[in-house]
């Protein structure tokens, strides 16, 4: 895809998000987002083939990851669906933070995937 396209799909992940005001912030986002970028690039030897030998082939990953904002009840002043939201990402938040600590600290016999 070309740089207008993968643009054009970043801002319509982003108007899509669902936000919402809060006392700690106007637009509070409360949800999740990530968006995985693959780059490929390939370079031919020679000979004009697809997929010559000799030639080379380089493929990268970038993974965009933009997470709930975390927000204290008291400071967000937070009451029905909102509260409700703040604590489902408080939750998914702490989750999240197991399963890195898991994952980083060598030792882990158990990652705690949901």
């Amino acid at each position: 895809r070309s740089p207008a396209e993968v643009d054009g799909l970043l801002r319509r992940g982003a108007e899509t998000r669902a936000t919402a005001a809060t006392a700690a912030n106007d637009a509070s986002s409360r949800s999740h987002a990530v968006f995985c970028l693959t780059f490929e690039q390939s370079e031919a030897s020679g000979g004009g083939e697809a997929c010559p030998r000799g030639s080379v082939f380089r493929s990268s990953k970038l993974n965009l990851v933009d997470l709930a904002g975390s927000e204290r009840l008291r400071v967000s002043g937070a009451s029905g669906q909102r509260l409700e939201e703040c604590k489902y990402i408080n939750g998914s938040l702490a989750a999240l933070g197991n399963v890195v600590a898991a994952l980083t600290s060598g030792t882990a016999r158990h990652v705690p995937y949901r």
